[in-house]
Formats: structure tokens, sequence, C-alpha cells
């Protein structure tokens, strides 16, 4: 557990820490000849085997607010000390006001220097106490009156602590490592050592780090958490970590950095926020005011744009975006407090809900409507919103990020919920049950009805299912029936890498699940039921009868049009226009200017496809490996993997090809 003291210049902070732990927290020369701390400082306590308390003794005069907030952005539990001389002060209010815009979750009061006061003093003072705290997130704290030099009244303050941590002890870390770093020096004989509060996770002795938001990559070379050397540091310790790397050299860590796991989310200049205004507070600043954010250790340069409402509402929770005058590393559920950089006044404060958010839309419903979900504090209930608000498929991977979920984490919410999970172009995308059957369903029911508009049409290719599907799932009578298999054969044959039928993953992997169950036929790139037939022209079936044998003995090379045409008795003319028409239908399939292919032979280049991006390291292949794998020849090669590409079985990098999906 990390605890932070609060409270007024010369309340006696540090001595109450002191009184606790043993340790005084004044580090620097000129705090101890003031009597004043001007700097954090730190303690470690162990008030029971494996229950660990770390102390963050912040300062309490007002211009050194900033070091302050430095120290509290990550703090388990607020020990706020009061004067029973003085009672609360002016810094009082405010660092109360700054922990409870921060949403710090508990709240302890130490009403010090009962020496000095009668006993109807002290009952005023904690009178006056209680009245500061009602009505805040802070009522009903408890209250220990205490003489920190003499021990008087100690030992119930500190058994109440030591409960309070041990019930902490036992959460579990989650997420990624971060640590926000507040101080760094060096050590004679060991190098860079960092300390701060972990935020997240844990971190192990040989751990890949990186520092943020320079991006070094490092190494931990050694750990200390109150001030014993360990193997592991977890989510809710204080510790110091050794460092090392040869990134060192050239970026120093300093307070305001984040020390994260390898493989964490990186940096990002713009934060959508829950932001809570105090109902007290003055006039709401403009778009353009300057703010200043203050979030970990840092402190930075900030402009607040309100998305659910014109402007700040006091007394209501609000969804922000702020942006930044640089990048910072930040996560959900990270707090922070926004100042007025300017006039020194705390203004508001809050929690990121999604570090990394889109450019633009982000006032569009559907994106507020996402905050709303990422905003909930149970990380199962907040995917299921997420989920339920996007029938064709919710960003799983978006999700994990902004949540700062590990893979296995958020696999396991994936199971709980019983979700489709499917490959997207950019990481998974999710589905409800109730979605993903209502895919199937108007999947179903949209070959059904093509079949009956189109009855001679073989069946639609997965790019005409979505042009349907877009259109609500009816296909007009007078709607041309031209598949976008046909329209790429008359692309220009350069126009590689064009959007395909794989480019709507959900449509995909529906057709996928109706074929395994034998709800659908494929055909080549068409999609039929299993008892259809196309009802053919006397002509055009005479025509397949007769083409469908030269076309099976030319396997993967067959015939140009000019020598079918020989070989049929047919003018060109006349065997193209034949063609066409098949082709339109589904029956045959164009795959160059003047080659067509039949439905299961396209499904045999695909094939080798496959099998030359799985024998590849990375998955990729090029015009001669695939020439000499089928034997087709160098021209026709390149015909037939141009074809691939823009039917949406393959895509090209401008160098090599690889699988969609």
């Amino acid at each position: 557990m990390i605890i932070a003291t609060a409270g007024h210049v010369d309340h006696g902070k540090t001595t109450l820490v002191q009184a606790i732990t043993g340790i005084h927290t004044d580090r620097q020369p000129e705090a101890q000849a003031r009597g004043m701390t001007i700097d954090l400082g730190f303690a470690h306590w162990q008030p029971a085997p494996g229950v660990r308390v770390g102390f963050t003794d912040v300062p309490g005069h007002e211009r050194l607010v900033r070091n302050m907030l430095a120290g509290v952005a990550a703090i388990d539990l607020a020990l706020l000390v009061v004067a029973a001389d003085d009672g609360p002060m002016p810094q009082t209010r405010e660092h109360l006001a700054i922990l409870a815009l921060l949403g710090v979750p508990q709240l302890v009061v130490a009403l010090t220097k009962t020496d000095k006061v009668d006993p109807a003093r002290l009952a005023a003072a904690w009178a006056e106490v209680a009245a500061l705290l009602h009505g805040g997130p802070f009522a009903g704290a408890a209250v220990f009156p205490v003489d920190a030099l003499s021990g008087h009244g100690m030992a119930p303050l500190c058994q109440h602590l030591a409960i309070t941590a041990a019930a902490l002890a036992r959460q579990p870390a989650f997420g990624f490592f971060r640590l926000a770093i507040d101080r760094s020096f060096a050590v004679d004989g060991a190098g860079r050592v960092v300390t701060g509060a972990v935020l997240a996770g844990t971190v192990r002795v040989g751990d890949a780090v990186q520092l943020l938001p320079q991006g070094s990559g490092l190494r931990v070379r050694g750990l200390q958490v109150l001030g014993e050397a360990v193997d592991e540091a977890r989510a809710g310790q204080r510790c110091a970590v050794n460092l090392a790397g040869t990134d060192l050299k050239r970026a120093a860590p300093e307070r305001g950095d984040w020390l994260v796991a390898e493989g964490a989310a990186a940096v990002s200049d713009r934060l959508d926020v829950l932001l809570h205004w105090p109902p007290d507070a003055d006039a709401a600043p403009g778009p353009r005011a300057q703010l200043v954010l203050h979030l970990g250790a840092a402190a930075v340069p900030a402009r607040l744009s309100v998305l659910d409402a014109d402007a700040p509402q006091p007394g209501c929770p609000m969804l922000a975006r702020l942006q930044l005058a640089r990048p910072v590393s930040a996560a959900w559920g990270d707090r922070f407090v926004l100042r007025d950089g300017a006039a020194h006044r705390t203004l508001a404060g809050g929690r990121v809900v999604d570090a990394f958010g889109p450019a633009r839309g982000s006032r569009q419903p559907q994106r507020l409507a996402q905050l709303e979900a990422l905003a909930l504090a149970d990380p199962l209930a907040a995917l299921a919103a997420w989920v339920d608000g996007a029938p064709d498929g919710a960003d799983l991977s978006h999700f994990a990020q902004a949540r700062g979920l590990q893979l296995v984490e958020a696999a396991v919410l994936h199971q709980r919920l019983g979700l489709q999970v499917l490959a997207g172009p950019a990481g998974l995308l999710g589905l409800t049950r109730t979605h993903w059957l209502a895919w199937q369903v108007r999947v179903l029911q949209t070959v059904d009805d093509w079949h009956v508009r189109q009855p001679d049409s073989l069946g639609p290719d997965e790019a005409a299912l979505r042009r349907q599907l877009a259109a609500g799932g009816a296909t007009s009578a007078t709607t041309s029936t031209t598949t976008s298999t046909q329209a790429s054969t008359q692309a220009s044959p350069g126009a590689r890498g064009a959007p395909g039928p794989s480019a709507h993953p959900v449509l995909h992997a529906s057709l996928a699940a109706a074929v395994a169950s034998g709800s659908l036929v494929r055909d080549g790139l068409c999609h039929r039921r299993p008892g259809h037939r196309p009802v053919l022209a006397v002509d055009d079936a005479a025509l397949l009868a007769r083409i469908t044998p030269l076309l099976q003995a030319g396997g993967l090379r067959p015939p140009i049009h000019g020598d079918l045409a020989l070989q049929l008795a047919l003018s060109v003319p006349a065997l193209q226009a034949g063609l066409a028409r098949l082709v339109e239908r589904g029956l045959l399939v164009a795959v160059a200017p003047n080659r067509v292919y039949l439905p299961a032979t396209v499904l045999q280049l695909a094939a080798e496809a496959r099998a030359l991006a799985a024998a590849s390291p990375d998955g990729t292949y090029d015009a001669a490996a695939y020439r000499d794998r089928t034997g087709i020849g160098r021209n026709l090669t390149v015909q037939v993997i141009e074809f691939l590409d823009r039917a949406g079985i393959t895509r090209f990098d401008g160098r090599r090809h690889r699988l969609r999906g």
C-alpha cells in the first residue's frame, strides 16, 4: 500500500511519518535546516510479515504544489495532517480538494500537536475537521488525535493503517507493468536507479522495460522494495529499479518519465478522460485556455475540449479530450488534476478513459458510447457494453490497449462473455452470441434472396453479398448482377492491393462458418445453397458442357479464348459473348482478359498461394516463387497473382504478397 501525507505547512507531516516508520524523509540539508519539506520524501514501514507500506511525504507550502502533485497520483490512502492548534488552513483545503479530484479511495485524518492544546480546543479542532469533510467524498473519515513526539495516540493510528494495508496486500496485480518515476540518480558501482510507485502489473529482475516518452529499451538489473532487495515488485508498492542498457547514455530518466513493460502501449498526446469539475469551481476556461495537466509525476501544458456537452458543468462528470503539448505515457484509470497555468489554481480532476482515441470523430454518438463503456470500473461490464454496441464487430484490440490489458487477461474476459472472436485488419474483433447468430441468419437470407431473384446465377461472391447487406439484403430485379470478380478483371493489370471481398472480416467469417456447417457451398468465389442449381438457357448450358472438359484438361493453365474458339469451332466474338454470360452467373471466373477458369480451379490457385505463404518464414512470397511452384509461366503468373490480390484472397505490400486474414 502507498500512503501520501497531505496538509498545511508545519502541521507535522514529516514528524508523523518519522514516528510511524523511524525514517526522516527530508533528504535535503536545506529542508532539514528550515524544518520544512520542500520536495518529496519517502519512507517505508512493515507493520506485519508480508505487509509493506510506502510513505510519500509531500510538501505543504503553496509554491510547492507541483511537488505535492507528483507524489499523490498513485496512492491508495491519504493521511491528512491537521495541527490541533491551527485547525484546517488554506493548504489543508487545497490538498483535500486535490485528493478528491484525483479520486483517492481512502482518507485518514491525523490531528497532530495535541500536546499544545487543551481538551476544549482539541474538541473544536475535531469539529472543524468534521465540517471540512462534510458533504465530500471523505465524509466520516476516521480521525486520530496524536502527539507524534511523545507517541500519545500513535498506536490506534498505526493499527488502523496496518489493517488497511493488509487488506490491500491481498489484491492481485493486473495489466502491464508501469512505474511513475519521481526520482532518478546514479549510484557508485551500480549505475542508474529510479524510484516511483508501481501503478500496474509486476516487474522482475531481468525484465526488458522501456523508458517513456523517450522510447529507450532498458533492462532491470536489480529491485528494492522498502529498502530490501527483491526479485519482484508489483502494483501498490514503491520500488527502486536499478537499470542497465546502452540507451541510458543518451536518455537519462527524470521525474515525470515512465518505466513500463516491453510491449506496453506507447505514448500519446491526446487523452479522452472522465472529468470532474467541482460544484464550487470558478467559471470554466474556454477551449483555448492554457491549462497544466498533472499526471503521475509529469506536468504538461494542455487544452481542454468537452465531448458530451457545450462546456464544463460544475458538479457533473463529463467526457472530455485533453490535447497535450507533448506526448505522455498514460493508461486507463490514471488519475490527474488540471490547474490553471497562469493563476496557479487547481481547477478540475479526473481519470483517463482512453489514451489512444481516434484523432477525428471524438464527439460522434458511437464514439461517446464507446467512452461510456470504457469508463465503467469493472472490466467485464465495460467489455460487455463495448461489444454490445457494435453489432458488426467491436475492436477488441483497441479495448485491450485502452484498458492496459495483457493478452491473457483479455482472453479471459472474451471467454467469460462467450464472444465470437475474429481476426480483423487491425487486430481482433468481437461479437456477442446474439450478434453472431444474427449475422448467420442475414447471410443465409441474402443468399436465398439472390437465388430467388437470379435463378440463372450460381450465387453471389463475397463482395456482392457485402453490397447487398449494405443495401438492406434485398437484390433488386433491375440491379446489375455483375460481381466484383467481373469488375476486377476489367481493372488495370497494375491495380494491386485493391479492397477485396475479405475486407469485411465478419462477413468473411460468417461465410466460412456457413460453409463449414453445410448451410452454404462455395464454388470458386461464389456461394450457393446446397440444393441450388442455376437454370441456364439451352445455349449457355450447352456451351458450359462443351467447355468444361477443355478447361479441366488445361488445369492451372487453361486455353486462351482464341484456342478455345478453334477447338469448339466457334467464332471468337460468339465464344466471348457466351463466356461473358457464364462469368456473369458465377459459373466461370475471368482470371485474365483472355482466359477463364472453372470455380474449382480458382480454389486451386488460391491453395497454391496459401501453401507458399505457409512455407515462408514471414508468410510472404513473390511472383517468381508462385511461377516455380505452379509451372504456369511468367506472364500468366503475373495475371493470376494480380487476380488473387483483386479478389481479396491475397494482398501486395509493394514488394511481396501475403494472405488476407
